[in-house]
């Protein structure tokens, strides 16, 4: 991957060099893209396929946050059904993505499975069928004695399950790589190590960044920055009620094929990797840093978070003295770009709860080693839908964001969403769901499922 990783302690005539180009930082483009996630290498990608040149700023490094972090489920299932039209456009995408960017994704079709627990998930995934009609396919229910037949190394008794058949899953970092690859060997420029101070504008409408290494005009500006979003735009008159959650992960080692797709039950999600190892963690469970910012735009988050208090913890640490210290010493035009390269810590309860529970569903097969756990900070909305809008107080401004846990495997598709609105083509898919200021119209209802 052509990329340039822009060191401070570097000379410019060094690091230029490396790229044997007059300057470290180009000084314009046709995009700027903010944000190494999957959604922004993917727009890269499209982008630079159609001719435009393209700069993607990274404050660390590509796919290290969420986007390299995620549990690796490519689904439509029981995805709330404003969602399904770019779910079924990624999953259109997916099976020839390899071939099409020259380097491997993991994509496998291995289909998702939901356990129902209790006739009351039974009769939610009944209805969601019912209302999803059309726009997914090879979706349907299980009776409990079909699920025991087809996957006997669940033990114990179920009210029940639905599967999605087409359904599957692709490996985070190789896949957001695959995109980031692709797109330099388009033509797009990658700037790792490099922050977005701010989103610049001139009479209205977006004109570049200001980074670290200086500015970068643009007559666009996509932002795909992720947890940072709010704090980039905030200022150009979008208000995002954004907060951040703490999700945590572990691989256990290879284990003999349980014969299952991606799989939720029993608390547990589950994905069998080609090598046997399996991506576990807690379904639903995350925890809640405690920070002076966690309080902003609370009262969005209040009723689900009573309602759903079971599935979090609130922890007060070493969080809150981070967010106090860069409060009082650190500018704040430097707080975009911080923490630089967040070590999220994975939370060791919630890896033995993992472990306990695949015990309880699997008592066939010995419970795991855990071979390497880790944590990823989730950008959550209020209502668990992203934030797809060009349409914002500030032309040329793009911004995809607050995909609350369940981006990934529409990335592709946002990836090629984002590509059409940057060169004022109609999306392709409905976004009036997805519009930045529905939070201020009071236009957004409680998620689906929950967050």
């Amino acid at each position: 991957m052509t990329s340039l990783s822009l060191l401070g302690h570097a000379p410019d005539d060094a690091v230029s060099s490396l790229l044997n180009q007059p300057e470290p930082v180009p000084r314009r483009a046709d995009v700027v893209i903010i944000g190494g996630g999957i959604m922004g290498c993917a727009a890269a990608w499209s982008l630079s396929r159609a001719g435009l040149s393209v700069v993607l700023v990274e404050k660390n490094r590509i796919a290290s946050q969420q986007s390299g972090r995620n549990w690796g489920f490519v689904r439509s299932l029981c995805r709330d059904p404003l969602e399904l039209p770019l779910a079924a456009l990624a999953l259109s995408i997916w099976p020839g993505l390899s071939a099409a960017l020259g380097h491997e994704t993991g994509w496998r079709r291995s289909g998702c499975l939901f356990l129902s627990d209790t006739a009351a998930d039974h009769g939610f995934y009944s209805r969601w069928r019912a209302a999803a009609g059309d726009m997914v396919r090879e979706t349907h229910l299980l009776s409990a004695d079909q699920v025991a037949t087809r996957f006997p190394a669940l033990t114990g008794r179920t009210e029940g399950a639905i599967i999605a058949e087409a359904d599957g899953q692709a490996e985070p970092v190789l896949a957001t790589l695959a995109f980031a690859r692709a797109a330099a060997g388009a033509g797009a420029t990658l700037l790792e190590d490099c922050g977005v101070r701010a989103i610049e504008t001139t009479g209205g409408r977006a004109s570049g960044v200001a980074t670290e290494f200086g500015p970068i005009a643009a007559p666009v500006v996509v932002c795909t920055a992720g947890a940072a979003t709010y704090r980039l735009v905030g200022g150009l008159g979008l208000r995002l009620p954004q907060k951040t959650v703490r999700s945590t992960v572990a691989l256990t080692a290879p284990l003999p094929d349980l014969g299952l797709p991606c799989f939720v039950g029993g608390g547990l999600g589950l994905r069998q990797r080609p090598d046997g190892s399996c991506v576990i963690a807690t379904d639903g469970g995350t925890d809640i840093d405690i920070t002076i910012d966690a309080f902003r735009a609370s009262r969005f988050f209040l009723r689900e978070l009573v309602r759903n208090r079971k599935g979090f913890a609130l922890s007060l640490g070493a969080a809150l003295v981070d967010d106090m210290h860069q409060r009082l010493a650190v500018p704040r035009a430097e707080r975009a770009v911080r923490p630089r390269a967040p070590d999220i810590a994975a939370n060791p309860d919630r890896v033995a709860e993992t472990r306990r529970r695949f015990g309880t569903l699997f008592g066939g097969v010995a419970v795991p080693e855990i071979v390497k756990s880790w944590a990823g900070a989730i950008d959550v909305m209020p209502d668990a839908l992203p934030v797809i809008d060009a349409g914002g107080p500030v032309a040329g401004l793009i911004v995809a964001t607050g995909f609350s846990g369940h981006g990934f495997g529409l990335g592709p598709a946002v990836g090629q969403v984002l590509s059409s609105l940057a060169q004022g083509e109609a999306p392709g898919v409905d976004l009036a769901p997805f519009a930045a200021d529905r939070f201020t119209r009071g236009a957004y209802t409680r998620p689906y499922a929950s967050i």
